[in-house]
């Protein structure tokens, strides 16, 4: 039965999967990841909700018809990119179950470390609509717990005697406890009448869980989660004749806070960056783009070769390459959204300026900015005008060239070159944020 509810609430999960998904076309900047930039990933759950017991003293299969007891959840987690995450869990819950004319009753407190794993993350590369993340989560754990057995009538304590005396059949684990034992756990077992505790009784357990977020915004999220809390003794209702180990099911209503800087998106809110992974997947399934990859090496190698020699057999043949170079350049460095800070493989880029502009000490320089469509007109120009000041200053400072064989041109928003509106949702935000660098044209020319 246990695992069929456990069935039961997945399909009820995986189910709502058929919703329709986002427009990953139309994605923001800050939805898709990318592991070289930073997001929130630490955030705090408190929840509260029904915790039911499967033990061998209750009177229900699935949920209990009186005395439902209610506990609250802390969970703490840390986010390991966007589909899996860490969290460590601690739980309180009073317990309480009834059959025939006995009871048990007490109280718990179990801490665990649980692996999390984002299961629309997997399947479907980002959260459902935006709003909706599906996660199961498996961990293990300390539970500690005090627990009596009574009688129903009068509420007083059963001994093993009373209850056990001459029961045969079934695997029992009461060995070194006497007749006159009162069944209890977590209290001197002959001395419970004077109120005399001993430390909580420890068991092992292996939480099983699956849950649902919806997103309300960058910072909190909505949540319910069932989890199945499986011991790894059977003495949680001091009844220790059956042959299955007790288990408990807490199931929470909760409110996430995800901790941060509230103009981050959480990592588990994000969606794969598609583009990168077509391209990087793509080209190592096609044999001719390795073959064309493996010939561009072959021509940058040539360029600093001014001889070639090959040898076959005895005879030793020697051909001359001569490079012509004709004396232009052009190149761009790309920016992340709304930075302008210079990335290092666009230091690289500009090194290779710098060392073309060195070796022709005449030849001068444009540095033309743009930025994409989001913002306002007057911010997209100043962003770009940082963006060409950032690549200037790079060019001046750490290489030495001369300022005044600069022209700056910032053009913020205008001069698109993928114009993402009316290209939706094939347009690319990313080749708009950029700098043009380009020999300025001679006049006289």
């Amino acid at each position: 039965m246990k695992k069929g509810l456990l069935i039961l609430l997945s399909t009820l999960f995986i189910s709502t999967i058929a919703i329709a998904q986002i427009d990953f076309g139309k994605l923001e900047e800050e939805q898709i990841y990318q592991p070289d930039r930073k997001y929130n990933t630490w955030s705090v759950t408190v929840g509260y909700g029904p915790v039911v017991y499967y033990s061998d003293v209750i009177d229900y299969t699935v949920f209990p018809s009186s005395d439902l007891k209610l506990g609250p959840a802390l969970r703490v987690a840390k986010q390991l990119g966007r589909s899996w995450a860490i969290e460590g869990e601690f739980i309180m819950a009073d317990m309480y179950g009834k059959k025939y004319q006995r009871y048990f009753e007490g109280d718990l407190m179990q801490g665990s470390l649980n692996l999390k794993a984002y299961i629309n993350q997997i399947i479907f590369n980002g959260p459902i609509r935006d709003r909706w993340n599906i996660y199961a989560k498996a961990g293990l754990g300390v539970n500690f717990f005090r627990s009596t057995m009574r009688r129903q009538v009068d509420g007083s304590l059963l001994t093993k005697g009373d209850i056990f005396t001459g029961v045969s059949g079934y695997p029992s684990n009461y060995s070194g406890w006497f007749e006159d034992d009162y069944l209890v756990m977590g209290y001197r077992r002959n001395g419970y009448a004077a109120g005399e505790k001993t430390d909580r009784e420890r068991v092992m357990v292996v939480p099983l869980g699956i849950g649902v977020n919806y997103r309300l915004n960058k910072s909190f999220d909505l949540g319910v989660e069932a989890t199945l809390h499986n011991m790894t003794k059977d003495n949680l209702d001091v009844d220790m004749t059956g042959a299955d180990n007790d288990s408990y099911m807490h199931a929470s209503f909760s409110i996430t806070y995800k901790i941060g800087k509230k103009n981050k998106r959480h990592a588990s809110w994000t969606y794969k960056d598609f583009n990168l992974s077509y391209e990087r997947d793509r080209r190592m399934q096609d044999n001719l783009a390795q073959k064309l990859d493996s010939l561009q090496q072959v021509l940058k190698d040539l360029s600093v070769v001014q001889g070639d020699t090959s040898v076959m057999g005895d005879t030793t043949y020697i051909s001359r390459k001569e490079i012509i170079r004709e004396e232009t350049l052009s190149a761009s460095v790309f920016f992340d959204f709304d930075k302008s800070e210079i990335t290092e493989r666009s230091h690289r880029t500009l090194a290779a300026v710098a060392r073309f502009m060195k070796e022709n000490p005449d030849i001068n320089i444009t540095i033309q900015g743009y930025t994409d469509q989001r913002g306002s007109a007057e911010y997209n120009m100043q962003l770009s005008q940082k963006r060409c000041n950032n690549v200037l200053m790079v060019l001046v400072e750490d290489y030495g060239i001369d300022k005044s064989r600069f022209t700056v041109v910032p053009k913020g928003d205008t001069e698109l070159l993928s114009d993402t509106r009316s290209l939706a949702p094939r347009g690319i935000h990313l080749v708009n944020r950029r700098v043009d660098i380009f020999q300025t044209p001679n006049p006289q020319q």
